[in-house]
């Protein structure tokens, strides 16, 4: 886990929290929708929420692994962070279809479970090519 990302969650958790309570789309959004969630109210505006990659190169099963860059003009090798989620292909093997509840509204419990899927998606985060800020390293945590 990256130093920054942990304090940028503990800093804005709370934001999050109160968006996904009120968001109509959780019951039938995908990974990618809740990635650009944490860059937007974890992240914050430093990082482009809108400019995603996605690698998927798994078939019913498999990892997705997110590119986020640094919200410039021209970020180079450090300006980007990754972090990855692991998905299966039924409610039993997949966290997110797990946790929807497809037609219906999202309850206090679903809002829970999006959030601690949401601080998974946090601790995963690396920054593979970053050499130049302390503020990068890695870090062991405890929640």
């Amino acid at each position: 886990m990256i130093k920054y990302c942990l304090e940028r969650w503990y800093k804005n958790k709370d934001k999050l929290e109160e968006h996904l309570k009120n968001d109509i789309n959780l019951n039938s959004c995908d990974y990618l929708y809740l990635v650009k969630l944490v860059t937007k109210y974890i992240l914050e505006d430093d990082w482009d929420s809108d400019n995603i990659t996605v690698i998927d190169d798994g078939g019913y099963q498999g990892s997705l692994l997110f590119v986020i860059h640094y919200n410039h003009f021209t970020p180079g090798p450090g300006d980007y962070l990754m972090t990855y989620v692991d998905y299966g292909s039924c409610s039993y093997c997949d966290t997110l279809m797990g946790i929807q509840n497809f037609g219906e509204e999202v309850t206090d419990e679903q809002v829970k479970d999006f959030m601690i899927l949401c601080k998974d998606l946090v601790t995963n985060m690396v920054s593979p090519f970053n050499k130049y800020s302390d503020e990068f390293n890695e870090i062991e945590a405890k929640f």
